[in-house]
């Protein structure tokens, strides 16, 4: 049966239990995530300073990310995402300690460290799955990764956590997300019977991250990847943090925010597979031209027009963030272009990637922070738009090899 579906589906029948167990991971990784920033601000610290730790937690989001690729080749796959679980579990448990004794540096020291954990289970998890697949189907496995990902992060994470604020206490919704952890971790490490090849070198990390930064060099075009990847996810990252205050400043209540942004990665997931079937048969880089920027913009646009002239109006808002939804799922053929464009470096391209997954990790929190106070989500909205646009212009140069030898 397992065997039947992966094959339906497009992904390799020996990972399917990784992909179930980065479900269950991810679920537990996101499950404060829709409520943790408004949490802090409701115990008296300032929403500058929350969006700061948030905006920290990106950062080491964003190198765990990039060093992640790096890692499984020294380490090997799963001994990196058994890292990632054990760091997720250490912090957690620090965390809580920091909640019950309502103890700031406690608090920001241990959610900053487990912005570490996921980028080291997730992406050395898509490292394997690129690592494993073919070219020709590397579009949908890599949508399905994604597709796994939000699933857990930014669908069943929030859906639990709003079921779960109604019957037992904050920390004990984290000490949930541990024990969702803990079942991702064994489906992906235990059940998961594949075995990529030992090919571990003896470079060092040192090493290895030079070779992540002299590939700029070699595939000058990986940087506007890296570019166009980190601008891919500013607005999910800068969303959970502001849209909470800023809607609830406009007429919408927490409960309208966690319906809609539930709604949005639900159309979110069935529309990354969308594209990735789409990808692999018209081309990654044209489907991410025509969708992902564009569609993006307007959503930021849309969502500004219905807040100001519609304010309080549910319907509407759900019509400009599922707009959102889709552009955001247009970029998911990153994942199989930016590693196409250094064939012969695969491994070291997926850094590339990371990296730009956990920028927007930093960048969405970053901007927040530094505008939403002092302009208004007005502004915000509309210098995303501007950034997603960019993108969509930049990905024009995303060539792969044989296309720039073409020309």
């Amino acid at each position: 049966m397992i065997e039947k579906i992966s094959h339906k589906i497009g992904i390799s029948p020996n990972l399917f239990f990784g992909y179930i167990g980065l479900i269950f991971f991810m679920l537990g990784a996101g499950i404060e995530t829709s409520w943790f920033s408004a949490f802090l601000v409701s115990l008296g610290y300032e929403v500058q300073l929350v969006s700061l730790i948030f905006s920290f937690y990106g950062l080491f989001v964003a190198i765990f990310s990039w060093m992640t690729s790096f890692f499984t080749s020294i380490f090997t796959v799963r001994k990196v995402m058994a890292f990632g679980l054990a760091v997720y579990l250490i912090t957690t448990v620090i965390l809580v300690i920091g909640l019950m004794l309502n103890y700031l540096p406690l608090i920001a020291t241990s959610y900053i460290f487990r912005g570490a954990s996921y980028p080291l289970f997730a992406y050395a998890f898509l490292v394997w799955v690129t690592l494993k697949t073919d070219l020709s189907q590397l579009g949908k496995a890599t949508s399905w990764f994604w597709f796994s990902f939000n699933l857990g992060m930014t669908i069943l994470s929030p859906i639990f956590a709003s079921v779960l604020l109604n019957i037992i206490t904050p920390i004990f919704i984290i000490g949930f997300g541990a024990l969702m952890a803990l079942i991702g971790g064994f489906l992906a490490l235990k059940l998961n019977g594949d075995q990529l090849e030992r090919n571990i070198n003896h470079k060092g990390i040192l090493n290895e991250m030079k070779s992540g930064l002299t590939i700029y060099l070699e595939y000058p075009r990986l940087l506007i990847g890296l570019i166009v990847k980190s601008i891919n996810n500013v607005g999910q990252f800068g969303f959970v943090i502001m849209m909470p205050i800023f809607l609830i400043e406009n007429n919408y209540s927490l409960t309208q925010w966690s319906s809609i942004w539930a709604i949005t990665y639900i159309i979110n997931t069935f529309a990354l597979i969308l594209f990735g079937n789409l990808g692999d048969r018209f081309g990654w880089r044209r489907i991410v031209s025509y969708f992902s920027g564009t569609l993006s913009a307007l959503s930021c646009v849309l969502i500004a027009i219905v807040v100001y002239f519609f304010p309080g109006n549910f319907f509407l808002l759900m019509v400009a963030f599922a707009i959102f939804s889709f552009g955001i799922a247009a970029f998911g053929p990153l994942s199989a272009l930016i590693p196409a464009m250094a064939p012969e470096k695969k491994a070291v391209s997926i850094s590339v990637l990371n990296l730009g997954s956990g920028l927007s990790n930093f960048l969405g929190p970053l901007l927040v922070t530094i505008l939403f106070q002092n302009y208004g989500g007005y502004i915000v909205l509309l210098i995303f738009a501007g950034l997603y646009l960019l993108s969509s212009i930049l990905t024009i140069f995303l060539k792969l090899p044989e296309e720039i030898k073409t020309h």
